[in-house]
């Protein structure tokens, strides 16, 4: 079971680089059309119609081309490609981000390029291609390092998750500290609880099921400050594995339970015993 390690991105109408070529009147027209295919994407993704995000993003993806928009072209593209991933659909996913990382010739900026390698390795790693994940996230971190951009914590969350996906659970709990130190220190309350969900996962693999516990019950609390019906779900699926693994029947029972109660209201009622997350 995995976890998203980037969610939707704000976007600001009109943002970023990229002149347009057509008549100011179309341009205003066009931009407006960008802003509103934006608007009611964010609007689909919150209520969890992510169909509809996703064809509201494709068109957004479109019309921002058109406006030689590189901001809102890989913004827009980034956004896509984790509602598709939301949907189970990874090599449509993978494909959104080509927008970004298959073009030579728009100037995205470095930080655009950082989040769409990092949604890169994400993707592979989901489909568990672990070498491809190893590489783009390596070239997201080269990035990263170069313009000191802020996803420093995530992209060492997902080294980590590689690193617990390949069986070496002390490594991913090492850089999941890193992670959870970096994240504390600037703020950032969702990849903090993505750090601690994996330092609970990291001691549940190396056999240590009753110290796991206080990390995921840390990452749940947060994660249900932040409201991440996904995350929460997540850390309720861990926690009942590792109060059955440390001996609490009763703990790991309420665990169960109401995780089954989210899965339901996430399925508008037609609750799974544990829903498949994609990171």
């Amino acid at each position: 079971m995995r976890w998203v390690a980037i969610g939707l991105m704000g976007l600001a109408a009109g943002c970023g680089g990229g002149k347009a070529t057509v008549p100011a009147t179309n341009t205003s027209l066009a931009q407006s059309r960008l802003t509103q295919a934006e608007t009611r994407a964010a609007g689909f993704a919150k209520s969890g119609d992510y169909q509809n995000a996703a064809r509201q993003y494709g068109e957004a993806v479109r019309i921002a081309t058109t406006l030689e928009n590189a901001d809102a072209i890989a913004g827009n593209a980034i956004n896509l490609s984790v509602v598709q991933q939301w949907l189970g659909r990874d090599a449509e996913a993978r494909a959104a981000l080509d927008a970004v990382l298959a073009d030579p010739h728009t100037a995205f900026s470095e930080r655009r390029r950082v989040q769409a390698e990092l949604r890169r390795a994400i993707v592979e790693l989901s489909s568990g291609n672990m070498g491809a994940a190893v590489i783009w996230a390596g070239q997201a971190q080269q990035g990263c390092a170069a313009t000191n951009c802020e996803y420093a914590a995530a992209i060492l969350n997902v080294r980590a998750q590689i690193e617990l996906e390949a069986g070496r659970p002390a490594a991913a709990a090492q850089l999941a500290t890193s992670a959870a130190e970096r994240s504390r220190s600037s703020g950032n309350q969702v990849e903090t609880a993505n750090a601690l969900r994996t330092i609970g996962r990291a001691r549940h693999a190396q056999g240590e099921s009753a110290a796991s516990l206080e990390p995921l019950k840390a990452a749940l609390e947060i994660d249900r400050e932040i409201g991440d019906p996904r995350k929460i779900l997540a850390d309720l699926a861990d926690l009942t594995r590792s109060a059955e693994a440390a001996g609490d029947a009763n703990a790991a029972k309420d665990y169960r339970e109401r995780g089954l109660a989210v899965s339901r209201a996430m399925n508008g009622g037609r609750g799974t015993p544990e829903a498949s997350l994609t990171r």
